[in-house]
């Protein structure tokens, strides 16, 4: 669960350095989607439902890396409708890899009869999906109206990283799997 909270927290938290057409972000996303296959790899003895995002995680994690480095060469142009195109069907991506992830966490819940924060984490996924939804609407309508999506974007984006670091903390307060039980 470790590796989930922080591959979503480079998934999701961007802090950039700008030099002329040069950008650097330094929570890369690639470096996020990583942590989440590690993540996932280590849960999938709890949930085989870990195993169906994992090459969506990957061909994230290509592309991800493959934007950062065209940022920090300068090579790729901002603004741009096939940008525009490309950031969308990389969102959807980004969204299914994340509601997989989740329901992953709820079967964990299921299976182990314990409160992982799945719960929480469903409700803020669903926020930030409405958000990022709309955001891409207002894009192609209202463009000076994309900022309010944006807005709703990080409000989700919050809720997922508190509930993941809750879920985190939960999960490492429960015994292995293989650790015996109590003794009757």
């Amino acid at each position: 669960m470790n590796q989930l909270f922080w591959g979503f927290f480079f998934i999701f938290v961007n802090f950039n350095l700008n030099i002329n057409a040069h950008t650097l972000n330094i929570l890369p996303p690639f470096v996020g989607y990583l942590f989440l296959l590690q993540g996932m790899r280590s849960l999938e003895t709890e949930s085989g439902l870990f195993q169906t995002p994992r090459p969506f995680a990957v061909a994230m994690a290509v592309y991800t890396g493959l934007v950062w480095l065209g940022d920090l060469l300068g090579i790729l142009s901002n603004g741009s409708w096939l940008e525009t195109i490309l950031g969308g069907i990389s969102a959807a991506v980004s969204l299914y890899v994340s509601w997989s992830v989740i329901q992953g966490v709820r079967d964990i819940e299921k299976c182990r009869g314990t409160e992982l924060n799945g719960a929480a984490m469903q409700r803020a996924w669903a926020v930030l999906a409405v958000a990022e939804i709309t955001c891409y609407a207002m894009l192609f309508l209202v463009p000076a109206m994309a900022v309010v999506g944006a807005v709703a974007s990080l409000v989700g984006i919050i809720m997922m990283l508190v509930a993941f670091w809750r879920g985190k903390k939960l999960y490492e307060r429960i015994p292995p799997l293989s650790a015996p039980g109590p003794e009757l």
